[in-house]
């Protein structure tokens, strides 16, 4: 028998607009070889490594990131890691 592990749950996530739509999203990231749950000082520390790494938001193509708190839809992903599926809200 194979136990679901997916679940529904309210968290910070950093997201990836390109007019309008969100594209990519994360909520959880590599610390010290341990998979954790971003939270918002997470989300504003890899938002900021982006920008250090040359990401500009652009109103251009209108692309942005932001780091917001939505209710998501997460599951194991092909490695058992906790991963964020989709976007519910």
């Amino acid at each position: 028998m194979v136990k679901d592990t997916s679940m529904i749950e309210t968290m910070f996530i950093l997201i990836l607009y390109l007019k309008g739509s969100a594209i990519e999203y994360m909520g959880h990231y590599d610390v010290q070889g341990k998979w954790r749950e971003m939270g918002m000082s997470g989300c504003l520390s890899m938002k900021r490594t982006l920008k250090r790494n040359g990401w500009r938001d652009s109103k251009v193509s209108n692309t942005r990131y932001s780091c917001e708190k939505r209710k998501v839809y997460i599951e194991k992903d092909k490695f058992g890691r906790m991963v964020v599926a989709r976007i519910v809200e």
